[in-house]
């Protein structure tokens, strides 16, 4: 569309010049008649002339070409600036005692919303910016990095943070997380979720001081949560 705008200006800046009137004053004229500004440059007696109205005809195509134009530089500069991801980046400089969650899977969001619940403020580390925009639209706090690098872990404020959780389905993944968080804060507080309970001593050894099993502990809520059906519907019979 800038060279539709370039070539209409530049016709009709020639076809002002072949009327007769001088280079410099077809520049601005064109150029003001461009951007719609109202003035008296041309003598009134060329304004008949059909190359001035031809010229004019021009000019007046360019401005809605242009003012699509801007409006579209306009938001693409809007949309390429997150207000969201500022105002969590500067929450972040402010935040301690917090919690950081790594990666920002359904377990990592779900565990993001009880923090919040219980007046915990936590951050997730999303591996890209669509699972950050996603995490945001749920009024929770997300930043976007590597999960393997000590710089994402440092602008998550794991220094001034209360423990790390490790939540990936991925034991390795979640020992990689652990051995980066822990280069980067010595004294964190490391949680980690693991797939397998073998590899319980694995994790616990690449700095994790808490391992949980999510598949163990759902086994034993369930157990207890049948357990007290039975025991309600035995007491109730007795009654």
């Amino acid at each position: 569309m800038i060279g539709i705008i370039v070539v209409l200006f530049t016709m009709s800046v020639i076809f002002t010049i072949c009327a007769g009137v001088r280079p410099a004053e077809a520049l601005l004229d064109a150029a003001l008649d461009s951007l719609e500004v109202s003035y008296v440059l041309i003598p009134f007696a060329m304004a008949a002339n059909p190359l001035i109205l031809l010229a004019k005809i021009l000019d007046a195509g360019i401005f809605p070409i242009l003012a699509v134009i801007l409006a579209a530089w306009f938001f693409d500069f809007i949309n390429s600036i997150n207000f969201r991801e500022h105002t969590v980046l500067s929450r972040l400089k402010r935040m301690s005692n917090h919690v950081i969650v790594v990666p920002s899977n359904s377990f990592g969001r779900s565990l993001l919303k009880e923090l919040k619940s219980s007046s915990i403020e936590g951050v997730a580390i999303a591996e890209n910016k669509r699972e950050m925009r996603q995490i945001h639209n749920e009024n929770l706090f997300a930043i976007a990095g590597d999960i393997k690098s000590m710089d994402t872990f440092e602008i998550a404020g794991i220094k001034r943070a209360r423990c790390l959780v490790a939540c990936s389905k991925d034991d390795i993944q979640n020992a990689l997380i652990a051995i980066t968080a822990k280069t980067a804060n010595p004294r964190i507080k490391i949680i980690v979720r693991a797939d397998k309970d073998e590899n319980r001593v694995k994790l616990m050894r690449a700095g994790a001081h808490k391992v949980i099993v999510p598949g163990n502990t759902a086994g034993i809520d369930m157990g207890n949560e049948i357990v007290k059906r039975v025991l309600e519907r035995k007491a109730y019979k007795k009654a």
